[in-house]
């Protein structure tokens, strides 16, 4: 009979962690192409003219991030324009849901570990 137990407690984790996963793995979609390959959802650019000005804002801030280099700083107009648009960028790119996961994820693994 603890078997049995056992086998539908190991079943309901593994329905739980089915759910967590679907629920939280959303910042990269498989590309159907190459195994492995992905594309990252949640970065919004508003048109063309915003991509490249995110762009060149990279580029700035790459530019600005190099020591004694300051006859390539000198056409950069709005320094903290650009730091900030890349900042913005970049928290984008931060997956907060998979984080959510791990903390579900690390509570249902280590409640199953003291339990036993």
């Amino acid at each position: 009979m603890k078997n049995k137990k056992e086998l539908q407690k190991a079943l309901a984790s593994f329905e739980k962690i089915k759910q967590l996963s679907n629920e939280n793995f959303v910042l990269l979609s498989p590309t159907g192409g190459k195994e492995g390959d992905y594309y990252m959802n949640y970065v919004r650019i508003y048109g063309y003219a915003e991509l490249f000005r995110t762009l060149k804002s990279v580029v700035n801030v790459c530019v600005l991030s190099l020591e004694g280099q300051i006859d390539l700083t000198l056409d950069i107009k709005n320094k903290e324009d650009d730091v900030i648009r890349v900042l913005e960028f970049a928290k984008c790119l931060i997956p907060l849901e998979e984080g959510i996961y791990l903390d579900e994820m690390r509570k249902l693994m280590l409640s199953d570990e003291n339990n036993q």
